[in-house]
């Protein structure tokens, strides 16, 4: 599949305007969909765009409008709730792939990294590499609502350094604010109560280090779970929201937010764990950190 070397196309540093810059990049973005469109084996795939978004699906084109509506509602709702930790960085449009099946969806991620030993399925996701765009392979309005929002919430975070659980706590409350439907208790497979249980078997000292690490999120059995506590966890750390926005845009991804929080929410961050977990040895340690070298680029 056709995958540019944005880096080699990079024409931001040469002096250009901005509306020059945004005019080259939104043409490079559809010569690369109009590439992908026609490499892809499993439908009829054409471009839809609207203000702020390309669109590459095998989609009627009247779903693919209705798409680009909520792309753009979503876009709205998310800037004005991140406020300003979300930003619209970069040139051209926001870039949406909505694969006909499953099997090219995988098949495109390849590119930006294994999918395989034990990595968790995922519905959409953000690819952070290059021209940063996202994707998903569900063809429903009711279905593509919710990953569009919280797919969205990481392009405009993406310029700051967050630790994945961070990052993925906020990009959760954000898509359960816009599609509330999602957190209502009578669809939710489990309890609170029963969720609260699998957390205390499940997270120990050795496993909240892959949580703060960002592996927990991609490998083993614990992937629903790290999600879970990722959003609780930026729950509470967002009581104080004065504090919480000045942590986020202090946060560093290197030791997961530990000097951010003691700096800007007055605590250390293992706290918010001991919140939830009751007392444990939960504080980020860094230099045990396994970093494996083919992690995905993107962020789901």
């Amino acid at each position: 599949m056709p995958i540019p070397d944005w880096e080699a196309m990079d024409v931001a540093g040469g002096g250009a305007s901005d509306a020059f810059l945004h005019d080259w990049y939104t043409a490079a973005a559809r010569r690369w969909m109009e590439a992908l469109g026609r490499a892809l084996p499993d439908g009829q795939y054409s471009q839809r765009a609207s203000d702020d978004f390309l669109l590459l699906s095998s989609l009627p084109d009247r779903t693919a409008d209705l798409v680009l509506e909520r792309c753009e509602q979503a876009r709205r709702a998310i800037r004005q709730r991140l406020g300003s930790i979300g930003k619209d960085e970069g040139y051209g449009p926001h870039v949406v792939v909505v694969f006909a099946s499953q099997d090219s969806y995988y098949a495109y991620l390849e590119h930006y990294g294994p999918r395989g030993d034990g990595r968790a399925l995922s519905s959409g996701v953000f690819l952070d590499a290059g021209y940063g765009h996202f994707a998903s392979w569900h063809d429903g309005l009711d279905e593509l609502e919710p990953v569009v929002a919280h797919e969205l919430t990481h392009a405009l975070l993406r310029h700051l350094d967050l630790p994945v659980w961070l990052n993925e706590g906020l990009a959760q409350n954000v898509e359960h604010a816009l599609v509330p439907a999602l957190a209502d208790p009578r669809v939710r497979l489990y309890t609170p109560a029963q969720m609260h249980a699998r957390h205390l078997a499940w997270w120990d000292a050795e496993r909240i280090q892959a949580f703060w690490s960002g592996e927990a999120f991609h490998f083993g059995e614990g992937v629903e779970l790290a999600y879970d506590l990722a959003a609780i966890l930026s729950r509470l750390a967002a009581r104080e929201d004065a504090a919480f926005r000045a942590f986020v845009v202090a946060t560093l991804w290197e030791d997961a937010g530990a000097q951010a929080a003691e700096q800007e929410l007055g605590f250390p961050l293992a706290n918010l764990v001991t919140a939830v977990l009751g007392e444990g040895d939960w504080e980020p340690r860094p230099s045990t950190w396994r970093q494996p070298d083919d992690l995905l680029a993107g962020i789901d």
